[in-house]
């Protein structure tokens, strides 16, 4: 084979190689799918007025399915298919988006590295779970994290900047949702109703991580871990507002819609 021929064939292997990657890590974004509807239920659950204890987080939407059997067999299958998006984004974070200028390129590689720890970490608790080994909910674990840190030198400062950039991440997804700039993500096949999910969803989670960021402000500004939380306590806190059921169900409504735009526009994903 001439070196040519044989840089050509390198370059298709590494392309299908690439590709099968890309479906693999879309199971992974389904995964994310399930996982925000069960969350999104349990939010509305929660705004009915019968919550039935399960926490509020990513934890307590998974613990839904390790109840049984089949539960546990979708488990492994979001196990795998998190894991597979994982390295999916590592690949992403280290040599993709070369098409954009450098501070987009930047930005975006950043975010798949982000994306990547968040797989991982959802893979991990799956797999804890399919194995019925005990998982802190995801919030009780975040307060844990906030007393250490509050306590370190310059922590309280640190809190602050980490609330005000989760709330920053809050506008940018509702940004997201106002204008359908996530359209980016899929390709063009995906049906117009499951993108109007998508912008409710991408709403919904917007609201969502605002208020926890405003939590996370207030414990630092206050010096009170406890004030801080995670998803659960954010949520939680929506009740203590005005119409506050109604607007918990709303989010929770939209948690729900975004875990359906997931499951359903997953295999249209070209990013992550």
């Amino acid at each position: 084979m001439t070196p040519n021929r044989s840089a050509a064939a390198s370059a298709l292997t590494a392309g299908a190689g690439a590709d099968r990657l890309r479906r693999l890590g879309q199971v992974g974004i389904a995964a994310q799918g399930v996982v925000w509807l069960l969350l999104g239920w349990i939010a509305l659950q929660l705004a009915l007025g019968s919550g039935g204890g399960a926490s509020t987080d990513n934890t307590g939407a998974m613990q839904q399915l390790a109840g049984n059997g089949l539960g546990k067999v979708l488990l492994v299958v979001m196990a795998l298919g998190l894991l597979a998006f994982a390295v999916w984004q590592v690949a992403e974070a280290v040599s993709g988006f070369r098409g954009l200028d450098l501070g987009k390129r930047t930005a975006k590689r950043v975010g798949a590295a982000a994306k990547a720890v968040i797989g991982l970490a959802f893979a991990a608790t799956a797999v804890q779970l399919v194995l019925s080994a005990a998982v802190q909910s995801s919030s009780a674990q975040q307060t844990e994290w906030t007393v250490k840190l509050m306590a370190a030198p310059g922590g309280v400062v640190l809190m602050a900047l980490i609330g005000l950039g989760i709330l920053v991440l809050g506008a940018y997804l509702v940004h997201r949702g106002v204008t359908q700039s996530f359209r980016e993500k899929p390709d063009p096949g995906v049906r117009p109703w499951v993108i109007k999910l998508g912008r409710f969803g991408y709403v919904a989670r917007g609201i969502a991580f605002a208020v926890l960021g405003l939590l996370v402000v207030v414990a630092a500004v206050t010096n009170d871990p406890e004030q801080a939380g995670g998803l659960d306590t954010a949520l939680t806190s929506l009740l203590g507002l005005p119409f506050g059921q109604v607007l918990l169900g709303l989010v929770a409504l939209g948690l729900i819609s975004f875990g359906v735009y997931q499951v359903l526009s997953a295999r249209f994903h070209r990013q992550g």
